[in-house]
């Protein structure tokens, strides 16, 4: 029988691991509940601005292969990033510029912080240590053997000392090491504070190298380039359809039903959906769920946020791409106050807006039961929302306000109905000590040919992540199936593989 693998969600991950399962010689088939491919890899249209949804910036290094073996770039030309962000103190106007050259970041950090230009060396002298501590591309960790991970860990004994130091949470370890309140505010507001003093470390090293980038065209033609890949391999897809169980037999997946009551039977199953929702609805706690309920009571969800955009008819080109205002006027939304503004400005890439014009993008936290239970008045919440955030920006870019020709708000509903994000948790587990070095499996206990993928079992999650999962992925079937895994289409015939 032909080995059909059917895959739930045709988000990155989906698109990821249905184009190197066709490479691999599979029938594919995505089954995505929204209308269109992309899940909260997404973009859409206001009148003549693009909303982006989706990529900040993008890691290269060792992810930019992904990025070839799927046939994103060249087609998609990817800009080197000089600024990751430039941080703005809104009480006396100061500034620290968070670019390439890490040398001049490293004396600004010590004319705001002299008490603490000890550990601010020590973090510096880290960056290149950490880079090494880059995921495995090659094969994942299922697949790895004893020898593998001795060798590892060997390469990584001259680390040790730096991993012990840095491994703790921004949070813990700015207040345990920094003096300067200041100093701690500036990098537990560029990240999560809950994640791995690392996580900041890795993005300063990647930045310096210039691995950090945009896509050209953003979000959308990223996307739209991983779409098209995946269709010119021949996969196919169902659009619209939510999958409402996973069916299995003696143990083992075979297929899926849809909430039309129609089913796919397929012999192996990829779910990429978020793990509560895989682990407790798709397969009803059969599986898996102890373990998932734990990690849902200990780790941290990516907290829900409100994107809120405005087209405005001004190109704000002396305004940071990348502009991070601390201190602002308290703002509640959603019920969750903010003390502090990140924006994105649009400004570098002319396919957002008309000429003369760009696109103001503003992320806050919020909360998902507030928005689940506007019921009747989401929209004019909306609407409020996208009001009150507006006049806070015009009082830090003034004149915005004035410029303002397209509003648009997205919510986590937003994220939960085209996507189905858990609880509007877009990129699944905060990276934290315990996520960052522990493994998430892709494989269930007790049940055959069936498999997980995607920000869920990526702790820390984005967009290299999702699409390295989705390669790994289709290696663990391929090992299970006793197929060899090819990387890129065309490669097939001459491996002589096929279906």
């Amino acid at each position: 029988m032909e080995s059909h693998v059917i895959i739930v969600g045709g988000g990155l991950a989906g698109l990821s691991a249905g184009c190197y399962a066709r490479a691999s010689g599979f029938r594919t088939t995505i089954v995505e509940h929204n209308i269109a491919l992309g899940g909260v890899c997404t973009a859409w249209t206001r009148g003549p601005y693009t909303i982006d949804g989706c990529i900040h910036w993008l890691t290269g290094g060792a992810f930019h292969r992904i990025y070839e073996e799927l046939g994103i770039v060249p087609r998609v030309p990817l800009r080197v990033m000089d600024r990751f962000v430039t941080y703005r103190d809104a009480r006396d106007g100061l500034e620290v510029v968070i670019s390439r050259d890490l040398d001049a970041v490293a004396r600004a950090l010590r004319e705001l912080a002299p008490e603490d230009g000890d550990e601010i060396q020590r973090l510096m002298d880290g960056v290149e240590r950490v880079l090494k501590l880059s995921p495995p591309i090659d094969r994942p960790v299922e697949l790895s053997t004893m020898r593998d991970q001795l060798a590892s860990l060997w390469e990584m004994r001259h680390e040790l000392g730096t991993i012990a130091r840095f491994r703790e949470p921004i949070g813990k370890w700015s207040a345990e090491h920094l003096k300067s309140q200041r100093l701690r505010r500036l990098f537990t507001r560029m990240l999560p504070e809950e994640a791995p003093t690392l996580l900041l470390m890795m993005v300063l090293g990647y930045l310096k190298h210039g691995y950090l980038s945009r896509p050209e065209g953003g979000t959308a033609r990223f996307r739209d380039a991983l779409i098209d890949s995946y269709r010119q391999r021949g996969g196919e897809v169902v659009l619209h359809s939510t999958v409402e169980e996973v069916l299995v037999d003696g143990d083992r997946a075979r297929g899926v039903r849809l909430t039309d009551g129609s089913i796919l039977e397929g012999n192996l199953v990829v779910s990429t959906s978020s793990a509560p929702e895989t682990v407790l609805r798709l397969l009803a706690g059969s599986y898996g769920a102890a373990e998932m309920r734990h990690r849902m009571e200990h780790w941290k969800m990516f907290q829900p946020v409100v994107l809120a955009s405005y087209g405005v008819a001004t190109p704000l080109s002396d305004v940071p791409s990348s502009l991070l205002i601390d201190h602002v006027r308290p703002l509640s939304v959603g019920g969750v106050q903010s003390e502090h503004l990140y924006m994105r400005v649009y400004n570098e890439d002319a396919s957002f807006a008309p000429r003369g014009h760009t696109v103001l993008q503003t992320m806050l936290a919020t909360d998902y039961e507030y928005w689940a239970k506007t019921c009747s008045s989401y929209n004019a919440e909306k609407d409020r929302v996208g009001a009150l955030v507006l006049e806070h920006l015009d009082r830090y870019v003034p004149g915005v306000k004035a410029a303002v020709q397209v509003t648009d708000v997205a919510t986590p509903l937003t994220f939960w109905k085209t996507a189905r994000s858990w609880r509007g948790a877009y990129e699944g587990w905060i990276p934290n000590a315990n996520a960052l070095f522990g493994h998430v499996k892709k494989v269930l206990p007790g049940l055959a040919g069936f498999y997980m993928a995607g920000q869920w079992v990526e702790p820390g999650g984005g967009v290299p992540t999702a699409l390295l999962s989705g390669r790994h992925v289709t290696q663990l079937i391929c090992a299970d199936e006793g197929r060899p895994f090819v990387s890129q289409a065309g490669a097939l015939a001459a491996a002589g593989g096929g279906s």
